[in-house]
């Protein structure tokens, strides 16, 4: 919405990413706790989160700037099918007897430790120059 109006604020593309990571994961989360969703890859996209963020920070504050590129978005989409799919109790795929949610969701495991790792060969010089 800020876009098709034109008001782009600094304060809205620092907040806009850790807004949806803290809906995204916080949801993973809470379908963890109600066993909709499995740990592990819970785990392994926040982890990513985590250390993609810190990559990002390290080279910001060097004057880097790394936009996502087109993994980073897939692992987006995934996510986002694969919420609503947990949320919908799998629905209607349940019928069939093909868990598409968790596929999803492992998908989403899956693209974003390979986006995490593109991130990390791209950003690694800024972090390991202070080493």
């Amino acid at each position: 919405m800020a876009r098709s109006r034109h008001l782009i604020t600094s304060f809205g593309k620092f907040l806009d990413p850790i807004a949806d990571k803290m809906l995204v994961n916080s949801t993973l989360i809470l379908l963890v706790y109600t066993h909709s969703a499995a740990v592990l890859p819970v785990l392994l996209m926040i982890s990513r989160d985590l250390v993609v963020d810190g990559l990002r920070l390290s080279a910001a504050s060097k004057g880097k700037v790394v936009s996502a590129g087109f993994p980073g978005k897939l692992k987006t989409v995934l996510q986002m099918i694969s919420i609503i799919l947990l949320l919908m109790g799998n629905w209607p795929f349940v019928y069939l007897h093909f868990p598409l949610a968790q596929i999803t969701l492992w998908a989403a495991a899956l693209v974003s430790l390979y986006s995490g790792w593109i991130y990390f060969v791209k950003l690694r010089k800024y972090v390991m120059e202070s080493m």
